[in-house]
């Protein structure tokens, strides 16, 4: 079974690395070089899946598997550069202002009393990549501990600025993937692979998402980590030296010291018997990750106490937005709770409160899962987003993989759970405690009602650009609204209010008509959106039902005329009128309508072509469909030319007359006889 077990693991890699070729593939016309690239990443990945099974026995040396996961780091750093060529722009604010605040410091300057917002600008940052608090507000404040900054500077200093950012977060990536394969046992070093190259986390390493910088550390921090009682000298040091420069890169390590002290000292206890030792084990560990933590952060903590502590404590108390794929979601999408976001605060620390009881009183059974216990607790916080739950994943991984597991006899549960009444009183109340915070979130309603009367479009770039809602207020006080749209899970940078009051009072129920900010703030025709109303005071969301502004959609036939047609000669084109899984609409009356325009170099330009017996240069034109819901075009041109014209069709909604649904183009050359008869 073992070396089935394997066999299957390497077929994964294989697959893995086949998947980078792939990727890779799709550039070559862009860097032709790529092609050299992805053809030897595409063998290999071949490679290794045939000598998966081609040997009875062990099939991997450990030079091969050391040049297997060379290819696998190559073609992701070759697939970032790639990314970042194609988008240059940083997609988050996180990592323009670390590189920023690192600049600062370059010039004798405190990051943490400093204001980030010239770092939108500086590193081309779009408004849908800002985190915005309640009151509408962006988040200008650098919001992590100094290392996050700090460790930019050596290489500012030797003059490389240019995406900066990018480029140490996929270094520190394939570090971390890196190590972990080193520490993993021989059984689990392909997991090492295939989770490092998981979309998720290398599009979290090009895109700016810097969790990546700290999970190196935190690998090396929890590397049997149940061992710690009983080492000495400077290999005491290595954890919390490791563990203290991740928690001063970012919050979330933070979440698990707290496990990990739960888990040292009862190692220690059940060693020596002996809680005031454990205690001690305990207080080291503490000390010295302590310790680490202080260094890099010591300078700015002396300059300014209170800008470094806003600065730290800002995604915690910052009233940021509450978004995210948690338990959040409820409130965000189904409009569950959300009338006091505070409550989310107390849900989340009677989490903690239930994660660390439930750690110990299943210990030795919950030792695996020493570093996964955060996710869960971030899972109902109230910013949940997936960097939180998933960038534990790797450094859980290696925890469990070399920690010494102690096996429990299937459907028993360690004695000490059920040893004692105090025991099974204390795991009780914890649970009491989270079902009574989760149903406080859940009782708080949210405080307006809202809802979308109507939509604003930009025609052919298919986005609404402004709508009309309808707003009540519950409360039985005056509410401010900021509004904002929601599409693909984001909210998006607060929306202008064209009419309306900007304070609502108690009971009152009024129409306002709302303005997208900016062009990433306007959802698209092809999906559904949802308006947010938030509050500063009290801290509040409320969200609309889902407005979709389209079901259906049109295909034009032919779906390419590839040969000139003669001046005067009619095309015909068929519309047929489709839903959303492109099953077609059984539908007599439906008004389609067909437009003609030529897209130049130098512009667009009004065409003359003939649609439907119309006027010359008409468009656009409107035709019924039949009851196979097909509307009929017969298009002929007027004049000869080397640009095309091109036709596309839509529908347009009948009570607010937006247009929507656009087809496929189809462009179609008009030309003399003599021309159009070439073979």
């Amino acid at each position: 079974m073992e070396t089935l077990g394997a066999r299957s693991s390497w077929t994964i890699v294989g697959a893995t690395i086949m998947t980078w070729a792939f990727l890779l593939y799709g550039y070559s016309d862009s860097y032709p070089w790529l092609s050299a690239i992805e053809i030897v990443v595409g063998f290999f990945g071949l490679s290794v899946v045939a000598m998966s099974w081609l040997h009875a026995e062990q099939s991997f040396s450990e030079g091969f598997a050391w040049v297997t996961l060379g290819v696998s780091i190559t073609a992701f750093i070759v697939w970032c550069w790639v990314q970042v060529r194609v988008a240059p722009a940083y997609g988050t604010d996180e990592s323009a202002f670390d590189q920023y605040a690192a600049q600062l410091v370059t010039h004798g300057h405190n990051p943490y009393v400093a204001s980030m917002a010239r770092s939108f600008s500086l590193f081309h940052v779009s408004p849908d990549g800002f985190t915005f608090r309640l009151n509408g507000t962006p988040v200008t404040q650098l919001s992590y501990p100094a290392l996050s900054f700090l460790l930019y500077v050596p290489f500012l200093l030797i003059g490389w600025s240019n995406q900066l950012a990018i480029g140490v977060n996929v270094a520190m990536w394939s570090l971390a993937v890196i190590v972990s394969f080193i520490l993993l046992p021989r059984a689990l070093k392909p997991l090492a692979i295939v989770l490092g190259s998981l979309g998720v986390y290398t599009g979290f390493a090009v895109g700016g998402v810097t969790d990546a910088l700290y999970v190196p550390f935190l690998v090396v921090a929890v590397f049997q980590w149940d061992r710690y009682p009983a080492q000495r000298g400077w290999r005491r040091w290595i954890s919390p030296t490791a563990m203290g420069l991740a928690m001063a890169i970012k919050q979330t390590p933070w979440f698990v010291l707290p496990f990990l002290l739960a888990g040292i000292y009862l190692e220690a206890q059940r060693s020596e018997k002996d809680s005031r030792h454990a205690k001690s084990v305990v207080w080291s560990y503490l000390w010295r990750a302590g310790v680490v933590f202080a260094l890099p952060n010591i300078a700015f903590i002396v300059a300014s106490p209170a800008g470094w502590l806003r600065g730290v404590f800002t995604p915690i108390f910052g009233n940021a937005v509450p978004a995210g794929q948690g338990w959040i979601a409820l409130s965000n999408f189904l409009g569950i709770g959300g009338g006091l976001l505070k409550v989310y605060a107390l849900l989340a620390v009677s989490v903690i409160i239930l994660s660390l009881v439930f750690f110990v009183l299943l210990y030795p059974r919950t030792k695996a899962l020493a570093v996964l216990m955060p996710s869960f607790v971030l899972f109902f916080s109230e910013r949940s987003f997936a960097n939180y739950l998933v960038m534990l994943l790797l450094p859980t991984l290696v925890a469990a993989g070399s920690t010494r597991l102690v096996s429990v006899e299937r459907g028993t549960m360690p004695l000490a759970l059920w040893g004692t009444p105090r025991r099974r009183a204390c795991l009780g109340a914890s649970i009491a405690l989270s079902v009574l915070s989760l149903t406080a979130v859940s009782l708080f309603h949210q405080p307006l009602s809202v809802q979308i009367e109507s939509v604003t479009t930009t025609g052919q770039l298919a986005t609404v650009v402004q709508t009309s809602i309808l707003v009540t207020n519950t409360t039985s006080h005056q509410v401010a609204p900021v509004f904002s749209s929601e599409s693909g899970g984001a909210i998006t940078a607060p929306w202008n209010i064209v009419t309306g009051p900007s304070k609502l009072g108690a009971g009152v129920s009024t129409s306002y008509v709302i303005e997208a900010p900016n062009f990433p703030a306007q959802p698209s025709l092809s999906g559904g959106f949802q308006i947010v109303a938030l509050t500063d005071s009290p801290p509040a969301m409320s969200v609309s039902a889902p407005y979709t502004p389209t079901t259906r959609h049109v295909d034009l036939e032919p779906e390419a005329v590839n040969k000139p047609v003669e001046v005067g000669v009619p095309t015909r084109l068929t519309a047929q009128v489709l839903t959303s899984t492109n099953n077609p609409v059984d539908q007599a009356g439906i008004r389609v309508f067909l437009g003609q325009i030529s897209y130049t170099q130098r512009g667009l330009l009004f065409t003359e072509a003939v649609i439907n017996n119309g006027q010359i240069g008409q468009t656009p034109v409107e035709a019924l469909t039949n009851s196979h819901g097909v509307a009929t075009f017969v298009v002929t041109g007027t004049q000869a030319s080397v640009t095309p014209v091109y036709f596309e069709a839509n529908l347009v909604n009948n009570t607010a007359s937006y247009p929507y649904g656009y087809s496929n183009i189809v462009p179609i050359r008009f030309a003399t006889h003599d021309v159009a008869q070439r073979p």
